[in-house]
């Protein structure tokens, strides 16, 4: 019996995983986004909700009683127990999540988009992890530009993933997306991964 085979998509902050991630999409591919369901989680009155009001405080909340992510983030930055705290809620949540989403699916397979891949453990759930690389410089640049990030900032978001030739190690698959890189150049290497997964599915043997 064959069973969806599991792609873990990662890679760094700004890296263009869900570029990436969309262009598979655009093929028809199932994908599963840790972030999105993360949110749909921490949304108003849903299971993480409560739980997060109760640990950090209503400060934490906007106008709206919704949770404000940006006055979260700001907890958490420079304060690792706190962000643990907030791992610990979210996490299991998402990752039941994902468990019976992936069980269900009768697609191929799956792309998994997960961007604390490596640093969760999550690599063993996975059948091969596909890495969105970029240098250093181009990543500096698109947060400062996409986020409109200080370089201070930005060095420091950085700093709080795993480094990345500690993630490179992990990779069965890697897409090279440096600001040079066009959108052609991606859905190139997208359909070829697209071909290899598919056979890769085929010969997958529960």
């Amino acid at each position: 019996m064959s069973r969806s085979l599991k792609i873990g998509l990662t890679g760094g902050i700004a890296s263009g995983k869900s570029t990436v991630a969309n262009l598979f999409s655009d093929l028809g591919v199932e994908i599963l986004d840790a972030d999105q369901i993360a949110h749909s989680i921490t949304s108003k009155k849903a299971n993480a909700y409560d739980k997060i009001v109760k640990h950090f405080g209503k400060g934490v909340l906007g106008d709206d009683d919704e949770l404000d992510r940006k006055k979260l983030r700001r907890i958490i930055f420079n304060n690792s127990e706190s962000r643990k705290d907030l791992e610990q809620i979210i996490h299991p949540e998402v990752h039941l999540i994902i468990n019976r989403k992936t069980t269900e699916s009768k697609e191929p397979y799956q792309i998994i988009v997960i961007p604390l891949l490596i640093e969760t453990g999550y690599q063993n759930f996975v059948d091969r992890i596909l890495i969105i690389d970029c240098s250093l410089e181009t990543q500096l640049a698109r947060l400062m530009d996409r986020d409109n990030e200080t370089l201070e900032n930005a060095k420091k978001i950085i700093a709080n993933q795993i480094e990345r030739n500690e993630r490179l190690k992990f990779t069965d698959d890697i897409i090279k997306n440096e600001k040079e890189t066009s959108i052609n150049n991606l859905k190139d290497k997208v359909l070829q991964l697209h071909q290899s997964y598919l056979e890769l599915s085929e010969n997958s043997l529960i």
